[in-house]
């Protein structure tokens, strides 16, 4: 190589073509699924270093369950809300002596979510589930009081997998008395996805304000969009 190596020249023209790769720059324009993207990882990031900057980060969604269910009071109810395939059911229930009761109503969403999940989306048959698993099978605001009716009980254990605001909400306004001190909450969809302040983290915070909780952030999977948190 003749002369000295231009670090400053290489980068110059170096950065501007990964941005425009990455970021999906067309003729006159970026890609604005990219950018919307790219601009809800970076709300996330600053409520994570605002509000869970000291929070446990999990390698995935599985190890965050994994340490709620240790935290969770075994003799209260054990709930997931949103079953679909059962993976994350039966990874629970293996942890578990007692029963977990897992809500889905196995028709899909029942409105659009965000783009690429429209109503519908997640329709499946029920899954095989272990000897621990009860499935509660009907859309949420329909299956949850009948199930409240004839279980008594605090609510120790809750996987929120419902996408949805409203949901989530439905589930929160249903159980709001049944949640007490140390319950234990995960939620699959909490932040880190375009439109995450409109759904199941808004449904939350509007839970914990209409009763006055105080509540705490235990573990994160930063690269995914899971929270886990307990009432204070």
């Amino acid at each position: 190589m003749d002369g000295p190596f231009d670090v400053a020249a290489l980068l110059n023209n170096l950065v501007p073509m990964v941005s425009d790769r990455l970021l999906g720059r067309g003729v006159d324009g970026f890609d604005v699924d990219r950018l919307i993207m790219l601009a809800a990882g970076i709300d996330s990031a600053n409520f994570a270093a605002t509000c869970m900057n000291n929070v446990t980060r999990y390698g995935n969604a599985f190890q965050l369950l994994s340490q709620a269910i240790a935290r969770a009071n075994p003799d209260g109810l054990f709930l997931e809300f949103g079953v679909a395939s059962g993976t994350t059911i039966n990874h629970m229930a293996g942890q578990l002596a007692g029963k977990i009761y897992g809500f889905d109503g196995f028709e899909g969403l029942p409105e659009d979510w965000r783009p690429g999940f429209p109503t519908g989306a997640f329709a499946q048959t029920p899954p095989a589930v272990a000897a621990n698993v009860e499935l509660v099978i009907g859309w949420f605001n329909q299956s949850l009081p009948r199930f409240l009716d004839t279980h008594t009980g605090p609510v120790s254990f809750m996987h929120v997998d419902c996408d949805l605001y409203s949901s989530t909400k439905t589930i929160f306004d249903l159980l709001g008395p049944r949640i007490r001190s140390g319950t234990v909450i995960v939620f699959d969809e909490f932040f880190n996805y375009p439109g995450w302040r409109i759904h199941e983290f808004k449904a939350f915070m509007e839970f914990v304000g209409s009763y006055g909780l105080k509540y705490e952030y235990f573990g994160m999977v930063p690269s995914h969009q899971q929270v886990g948190v307990i009432i204070k």
